[in-house]
């Protein structure tokens, strides 16, 4: 189930707000035997978080869940570009955030409201204690407040979910809607890669007082 982006934080009655975590979407596939990581797009990501399905495969019984692993800094933000590169870099904090609970034990939950598969997902964590999973919690209502703090912490944003909503795989709809932190620099184009019949990417810096220093592509 997808998030649809809308410009501004809102307060709303019966609407749970949770933290955009940046990282690599995930589902976890449970079963007796196995588990199975992959991201949106079908992907396996086993080989990426190899500890994550060790310490899932813990977990007794069947269920499917939804979250998102990130790698966290020591004052909880998250960091997309030390995710993609951690294969060279181990000791990163991973944490697999979760924040919905689509099957448990045979039973098909995404027809319940949001707000119960969360409750069912919480005591299943917090009963499960397993390292380096934890369950994504949320406010009630108070949109605009947690995106205030979001904001000055520094996080990507906030996503805002209807608490009586079905989970509806494959599907982008108004149930789910994220508010991003977006922030803003102006840059120098320094460079590019490839030649002039194709450019590849552009080379971005700034200058830091009389140095001009390279901040990405």
């Amino acid at each position: 189930m997808l998030c649809t982006l809308v410009s501004r934080p809102f307060d709303r009655e019966n609407w749970i707000f949770e933290i955009k975590w940046d990282g690599y979407r995930t589902i976890a596939e449970i079963t007796e035997s196995s588990v199975r990581l992959h991201s949106r797009k079908r992907k396996s990501l086993n080989g990426y978080f190899p500890e994550l399905v060790e310490t899932l495969g813990n977990l007794r019984g069947e269920a499917v869940l939804d979250g998102e692993v990130v790698v966290l800094d020591e004052e909880g933000r998250s960091h997309f570009e030390q995710l993609r590169h951690r294969k060279r870099r181990h000791k990163d904090h991973l944490v697999y955030y979760v924040f919905d609970l689509l099957y448990l034990d045979g039973r098909d939950l995404r027809g319940l409201p949001l707000l119960r598969r969360k409750e069912i997902l919480k005591t299943l964590v917090e009963n499960a204690a397993l390292p380096g999973i934890e369950f994504s919690d949320h406010v009630e209502e108070q949109g605009k407040a947690l995106f205030d703090i979001a904001t000055k912490k520094g996080l990507e944003g906030i996503v805002g979910k209807d608490a009586d909503s079905p989970y509806l795989s494959g599907s982008r709809t108004d149930f789910w809607l994220k508010f991003k932190n977006y922030r803003i620099e102006s840059f120098h184009i320094g460079g590019f890669t490839g030649n002039l019949n194709q450019i590849e990417s552009l080379l971005f810096g700034m200058f830091k007082g009389k140095e001009f220093i390279h901040v990405g592509h």
